[in-house]
């Protein structure tokens, strides 16, 4: 009885602990300029670790403690996205690091959970407080293309530099709008990541230890990711005249999507490459920069990727077909 009410008062503390956190973060996210860029990475974090250390039922009761402060110190609104997008993903990755699942698993799982967390705070967002956030995210880059436009001082060009720079820029929000899905179906798992990471390093520290990912090494995404990015190409360029068309946008996500997994497969790659040639691994640091924001750069990568994933170029797929005629 006695141990018992000791680890409920233990996690009761420790909720009370991460919910005050998860506070801060969403306080710091909301009113100092810079830190939601590196807070929207780690905000599900607090939860993550409390529902790893003491389960799903204590990590529901700080994320809801932790929301309903936050809409009376910052607002609603953000509150609602709050536990809608990062509140739904950290119970369900400490949820499954509580379980101890395997690596692969835990991804996928927590993945799934904030796709859905992300589609569901969209319906409350619309049908309970009576705003379209979508249309609200493309307000925000309609209005910011003035900005950039005047942050590259588009005064010092000719009438017609400015004019073609302008219709560089609309064209470019233009395509942002179209494949913002598909960027929301990337950012799942890519938080996840991070958020594991992150979870792994700080309960190491307790003598807690965790299933890793894969070696970067041995990253590899199935050939077909290669071929649906070829006929989503297709797709887009039949469909060029009319991009209003459902298949075109669904063509331009499922291209968008295919095009991030193969760069990163690209990188992956050149990683090995350099690693196996004993080249100096400031290379890929680098690499990983520029690819970010020099589109060609990009785009050479998606294609060495694209060429790993059907050639086979580091042998994986016939060295696990020859593991498992070995293990027969």
């Amino acid at each position: 009885m006695a141990l018992t009410y000791r680890r409920r008062t233990s996690a009761m503390v420790e909720g009370a602990i991460c919910a005050a956190i998860a506070i801060v973060f969403n306080l710091l996210f909301a009113y100092v300029p810079f830190m939601g860029i590196v807070l929207n990475l780690i905000m599900p974090l607090p939860l993550v670790v409390c529902g790893m250390r003491n389960g799903m039922r204590w990590s529901i009761m700080a994320a809801v403690v932790s929301t309903v402060l936050v809409a009376m110190t910052v607002n609603p609104v953000h509150a609602l996205f709050y536990i809608g997008v990062y509140g739904v993903m950290g119970i369900v990755l400490g949820e499954c690091m509580h379980r101890h699942l395997p690596a692969k698993k835990l991804l996928l799982y927590a993945s799934i959970g904030a796709l859905v967390s992300i589609g569901i705070n969209m319906l409350l967002a619309l049908y309970v407080m009576g705003i379209h956030p979508v249309d609200m995210m493309f307000q925000s880059l309609d209005d910011a293309i003035p900005q950039i436009a005047s942050s590259f001082n588009t005064g010092g060009m000719t009438a017609e530099q400015a004019k073609a720079f302008m219709s560089q820029m609309t064209e470019m929000v233009s395509m942002i709008k179209i494949i913002l899905p598909g960027a929301m179906i990337l950012m799942a798992p890519i938080l996840v990541m991070i958020n594991y990471w992150a979870a792994r390093k700080i309960l190491a520290r307790t003598g807690e230890t965790f299933p890793e990912f894969p070696p970067v090494e041995e990253w590899s995404f199935p050939p077909a990711v290669a071929i649906v990015y070829v006929l989503a190409l297709f797709v887009i360029q039949y469909f060029q005249s009319d991009r209003t068309h459902i298949a075109y946008t669904v063509a331009a996500n499922v291209w968008a999507i295919c095009s991030m997994l193969l760069m990163v497969q690209g990188l992956v790659f050149t990683y090995w490459y350099i690693r196996k040639h004993n080249k100096p691994i400031w290379w890929i640091k680098v690499l990983i920069f520029v690819s970010m924001f020099i589109s060609l750069v990009g785009l050479v990568m998606t294609y060495v990727g694209g060429y790993d994933i059907l050639f086979d170029a580091r042998k994986l797929r016939e060295k696990r077909y020859a593991e498992r005629r070995a293990g027969q």
